[in-house]
């Protein structure tokens, strides 16, 4: 097949690229070139700007795909070039969005079913925040394409993933828990560490982009991605310390002494106030897909993980409030900050 990817140097798009390929199948990438990869020959590449229509037109308008997918769609006006530049000349769209399409509602069920999205209130969460934003223009570019497909024919999938994990990923959120088990200090679990949710593996989410690619069935619905576990940070954080040979100390702290504190929850990304539960039964029983054991990529993604942020020019952005943290478990220890109270620190750092 010919298969064009928006994007595709980095992380889940370059795991796709290789599977792909693998396959046998002939793959261009329109990528903006500011990336490097290791691809070498085996693609092609298109350079342009994918928020650009000139560029959009200049590169693709005389050219047909069997399939593309679409990572660099994040709001309404980038679905609609999409369907601008290649209706009538894909024969299977497939659009990367996120199960923060449900987070960035007020209310929302658990666990949550790709059926629930249209049954959800209004956006009661404070406007302004990543999960919002994000959430929120991921939500209306799925608006767009799924009004295209009934008017139109426009032949989309869309997938909605939680927290990825595993190798090469750049966003260090799990090698930021092993940077804190590794130095040998305590950690904080927020609300002590029991909010369930699921996270789901960069190999399943290549594998299941690659069984879409030839499922008819698939056109027109939209699919969860998870790991088939309920996970926990309290739980995540003991099984990364085995991995690791390191016994975990914690330390539970209720959230809104964190924030009181003035340190918050950013330095646990996994900490959230709610469960984050997406269904996973409709792409095991649509695609014949299923994930990989949880004790499996686990320790595949705390391995290259923390090889990856010792490597790394910079931390992890969530172990940048380490020494915060630490501060908070030893003032928090002597008891000198209960709810309620006042110890003149300043306002909590970002959720």
């Amino acid at each position: 097949m010919r298969v064009l990817l928006f994007g595709g140097t980095r992380f889940i798009g370059r795991r796709l690229v290789k599977d792909l390929l693998e396959a046998g199948h002939q793959v261009t990438l329109y990528t903006r070139g500011r990336a490097p990869d290791d691809l070498g020959s085996r693609v092609e590449r298109v350079i342009g700007d994918r928020r650009v229509a000139a560029d959009l037109a200049s590169a693709l308008s005389r050219r047909e795909f069997d399939a593309a997918y679409d990572f660099l769609s994040f709001d309404a006006a980038d679905a609609r070039l999409a369907i601008q530049t290649l209706g009538g000349r894909v024969g299977h769209f497939i659009h990367i969005s996120t199960c923060s399409v449900y987070w960035c509602s007020g209310d929302f069920p658990c666990p949550v079913s790709e059926e629930e999205l249209d049954r959800l209130g209004e956006f009661a969460e404070q406007a302004g925040s990543i999960e919002y934003d994000y959430g929120y223009n991921k939500r209306l570019a799925e608006k767009e394409l799924f009004a295209a497909h009934r008017q139109t024919g426009f032949p989309v999938t869309t997938i909605r993933m939680p927290v990825v994990a595993g190798e090469n990923d750049h966003t260090l959120r799990y090698a930021s828990y092993c940077l804190r088990l590794s130095d040998g200090g305590p950690l904080i679990l927020p609300d002590g560490g029991l909010a369930p949710f699921r996270h789901v593996y960069v190999g399943d989410v290549a594998r299941a982009l690659c069984l879409l690619a030839g499922s008819s069935r698939a056109i027109g619905q939209a699919y969860n991605l998870a790991c088939s576990e309920i996970l926990t940070v309290k739980a995540t954080i003991a099984a990364t310390g085995e991995i690791l040979g390191r016994k975990a100390q914690t330390v539970e702290i209720p959230a809104p002494v964190l924030r009181q504190m003035g340190l918050g929850t950013a330095f646990s990304p996994f900490s959230r106030p709610a469960p984050l539960v997406p269904t996973i039964f409709k792409a095991r029983r649509d695609l014949g897909w299923s994930p990989t054991p949880h004790a499996v990529w686990l320790e595949r993604a705390v391995r290259s993980g923390l090889s990856e942020a010792r490597a790394a020019a910079e931390p992890p952005l969530a172990y940048t409030y380490r020494a915060q943290e630490i501060d908070v478990i030893q003032r928090y220890r002597k008891g000198l900050v209960r709810l309620g109270e006042q110890d003149g620190t300043s306002s909590a750092l970002p959720e």
